[in-house]
């Protein structure tokens, strides 16, 4: 009698704790859309500018307009003094340069969470109405997360005559920041739908397999038709700058899946994908600058 009082006592024990164990489970399933839920927002819609001139524009010659958007970095670091050569480049050809910031400066949302698209095309659309800046031609250049926000922006303004996304994506992905399992982008309050981060893929961001774990990510077909940019909705030329041996993410397989679908759609603007054979992540904004500038002058005549 005592042990089969005692077996009970310890299946009871044993029950609680796998009841217990589940809800643990459970529970953690949840914790990242849980603390999405319950972490501010703040500033959203706000952004940070800073336009620079070629000498020679005015009124009565107006320069078109070039707006850079940088990655996952946050700020504005085409800004800084080490830049000035770069910055100049876009200068020297002729065109006004608005650098945005839309995350990591005082004002504007501290992470890369839900970026309201609408802000950033404000503060393009008072940069257009000043009388030194040809309203009529207007480029977007985008590194990284900013060419993937460039390519959404592009396909939601008819505005846009000219895009230009270096290592780019050819769909939404969540958000970066470590708690977060919403999207990086928002438009009009609404987070927009984005692929994903499952157990394995954040396994292998977790252990530096960056590429890995996006790659994994995109595996999930049914998130991934549900992400994808509509780049055919576009109305601009289009430049894709990658690398084939991107260590972050497969930006020339992803490229090389927006031509496909320009193509599908016969999209009727000029578009080319500049692949970069052993090129990086980093840095190809730089080095090919000479073939952005190109392009950006080709397409605004």
């Amino acid at each position: 009698m005592f042990f089969k009082l005692f077996n009970t006592a310890k299946f009871n024990k044993l029950k609680k704790i796998a009841l217990l164990l589940l809800a643990l489970l459970l529970l953690s399933s949840q914790l990242p859309h849980l603390i999405t839920w319950f972490v501010p927002l703040s500033n959203q819609g706000k952004v940070h500018s800073q336009l620079y001139l070629p000498a020679a524009a005015s009124a009565d010659n107006p320069a078109p307009l070039l707006v850079f958007l940088g990655g996952s970095e946050g700020g504005m670091n085409l800004t800084n003094d080490r830049n000035a050569a770069e910055r100049q480049a876009y200068l020297d050809a002729g065109f006004a340069l608005l650098v945005v910031g839309y995350f990591g400066l005082p004002g504007i949302p501290s992470g890369l969470d839900r970026i309201e698209l609408g802000g950033v095309l404000d503060a393009i659309e008072h940069t257009r109405s000043n009388p030194a800046i040809n309203a009529e031609k207007l480029s977007v250049l985008g590194v990284s997360k900013g060419a993937e926000l460039a390519l959404l922006l592009a396909s939601r303004s008819t505005q846009i005559s000219t895009v230009v996304a270096v290592v780019a994506s050819d769909v939404v992905f969540g958000s970066p920041e470590w708690y977060s399992t919403s999207s990086s982008w928002s438009w009009q309050g609404q987070a927009i739908t984005f692929v994903p981060f499952n157990l394995h893929s954040a396994l292998a961001l977790m252990q530096g397999n960056i590429r890995q774990g996006y790659e994994i990510a995109l595996q999930n077909q049914q998130a991934y038709q549900q992400a994808l940019i509509p780049v055919q909705r576009m109305q601009a030329d289009v430049l894709l700058v990658s690398g084939t041996a991107d260590e972050l993410w497969p930006s020339s397989e992803m490229s090389d899946r927006i031509i496909q679908r320009l193509q599908q759609h016969q999209y009727p603007y000029q578009y080319q994908h500049l692949k970069i054979a052993g090129g990086g992540h980093s840095g190809l904004v730089r080095q090919y600058q000479s073939e952005i500038i190109a392009f950006l002058a080709t397409s605004q005549r």
